[in-house]
């Protein structure tokens, strides 16, 4: 007796979405309201793996089929400062009432690495890292309402306090 098995295969298409986390706090004032503020393209960009001539810093247009996975990450780039942002939310604008679209995926590794410090011996610092991102599977994309939260150290440099909510849309479609 055999057996068959359909194997399918899904693509992944991954964004990179660049905040520049001084601007946004030059510009802002700290906003921890509930409501988080949209803020000007001039703060953002996204990034994707693959270059189109249609492409711009604020729209994405992808090479995938509608079975295919979508994944966005978020990262700040904060002229040396340790700000860091973490996305909240990735939504179909067209859906706002209904549920999110994008599920957020966390995946939590140790890395070890030698003390570079410590000359006299050898000596392994232990380190666990936390990845967030927000991945689904590809459907109408259009215009998505993308939230994160901006963390900045606090002055003592003990830990990071939440210095505001903000939003922007990103336009992704498929070619």
């Amino acid at each position: 007796m055999t057996t068959s098995s359909q194997i399918t295969q899904k693509n992944t298409s991954e964004i990179l979405i660049v905040i520049d986390t001084a601007s946004i706090k030059s510009k802002y004032l700290n906003n921890v309201a509930v409501k988080p503020i949209k803020i000007k393209e001039d703060y953002w960009f996204a990034v994707y793996q693959k270059e189109n001539d249609e492409d711009s810093f604020h729209s994405v247009r992808i090479d995938a089929a509608k079975k295919d996975q979508i994944k966005i990450y978020g990262i700040s780039i904060d002229e040396g400062s340790k700000d860091a942002i973490i996305l909240n939310q990735v939504q179909n604008s067209k859906l706002f009432r209904k549920k999110v679209l994008f599920t957020p995926v966390c995946l939590s590794r140790n890395r070890i690495s030698y003390d570079s410090d410590d000359l006299e011996e050898l000596s392994l610092i232990s380190m666990e890292e936390n990845f967030i991102w927000f991945e689904s599977d590809i459907s109408n994309l259009g215009i998505l309402k993308i939230s994160f939260s901006l963390y900045c150290l606090n002055e003592d440099s003990t830990q990071q306090d939440l210095y505001g909510r903000f939003w922007f849309p990103l336009q992704i479609t498929l070619l």
